[in-house]
């Protein structure tokens, strides 16, 4: 069973508050704190050239890269363009998916997912917080932290890619399902690659933050205009 499947969303019982709430901005919290201490661990172990940390040097010189740019406001802009169009591009083949598998069925497809909006003014403002720090924090840790170092290990970012994309899809599948797990991976990949082109942390952190304001305020709003949920 997945959470591709309406009846496995009232068995499974999630609720948007169980979602969005002030234990996901604690788990971010924790989740900073704890990169900022190996970070701080990092520093101190490569503050001695000749210390025979040549592997973390290299990572924490590729990771400072990460935070340099000439054009902050155009990584910014460009970032939240790139994001909108993802999200609007894998609506499509989300769309397109549940077309092919069943189109007489294809407006419950597309709500498959509502069990996990935000219904209120309170949850909103959670679900907002969540997304907006969710996007940096998950950024600097998938893109900074382990595809720097995958990649200085395995000497291939394509495997790199493949392999932090796995986990970072894995970490939504428990609620996703397998079809919006896949978007996620493939999201995941584009950004590695994105990485591997040389761009800014602060165009990955847009992209990441426009596809999550996409999906969770704007993709719904035009999905119901587009196709009422059943009731």
């Amino acid at each position: 069973m997945n959470g591709e499947d309406p009846k496995h969303r009232k068995t499974f019982r999630i609720r948007p508050e169980q979602v969005w709430n002030a234990q996901g901005m604690i788990q971010q919290l924790v989740m900073l704190l704890i990169m900022l201490a190996v970070y701080t661990v990092i520093r101190f172990l490569t503050q001695d050239p000749g210390g025979g940390y040549a592997g973390l040097e290299r990572w924490l010189q590729q990771f400072h890269g990460l935070f340099r740019t000439p054009h902050l406001f155009s990584d910014l802009l460009t970032g939240v363009l790139a994001g909108a169009a993802l999200a609007g591009m894998f609506l499509l083949l989300d769309g397109a998916v549940g077309y092919i598998r069943d189109r007489e069925k294809l407006n419950e497809w597309i709500h498959r997912s509502d069990f996990m909006l935000p219904e209120n003014r309170r949850q909103r403002k959670w679900a907002l917080s969540i997304a907006l720090s969710g996007s940096a924090i998950e950024e600097i840790l998938f893109r900074g932290f382990i595809f720097l170092a995958v990649v200085n290990l395995w000497g291939s970012w394509i495997w790199a890619s493949l392999i932090i994309s796995a986990v970072f899809g894995f970490l939504h599948a428990g609620l996703q399902g397998f079809w919006s797990t896949l978007w996620i991976f493939m999201i995941s990949f584009l950004l590695c690659y994105f990485t591997v082109l040389g761009k800014s942390i602060y165009f990955l952190v847009a992209v990441h933050m426009m596809v999550n304001i996409m999906n969770l305020f704007l993709l719904p709003v035009l999905a119901d205009r587009l196709s009422p949920p059943s009731r």
